[in-house]
């Protein structure tokens, strides 16, 4: 009786450490995958800020260039050849200062 006892506690005991190391081996694999989202998340909000970036200098150039061709439709309607030119003039180094500027 005193051996089945012993048995019994000693079954007991194993089940418990496996289903102990069975939940601490799951509860490695979920932290590890939390880990491994967290990280995805912070990698898409840095791709979303510089797509916000992009999106709002896009804004810019257009607003910009809106009022480049309103001038030079203006300048051109008028009969200023020679303003339409130098204006296009400073627009070509303007870019090109820019462009050398990022690169």
């Amino acid at each position: 009786m005193l051996t089945f006892a012993i048995i019994l506690t000693l079954s007991q005991i194993i089940a418990a450490y496996l289903m102990f190391s069975h939940e601490a081996r799951r509860n490695s694999q979920l932290e590890h995958h939390n880990d491994l989202l967290a990280l995805r998340l912070k990698a898409l909000k840095q791709e979303t800020e510089l797509l916000q970036e992009d999106l709002q200098a896009a804004r810019v150039l257009r607003h910009d260039l809106r009022h480049h061709y309103r001038l030079l439709y203006a300048l051109l309607g008028e009969g200023d050849y020679s303003a339409a030119i130098e204006h296009i003039g400073k627009q070509k180094e303007e870019i090109l200062t820019r462009w050398k500027e990022k690169n």
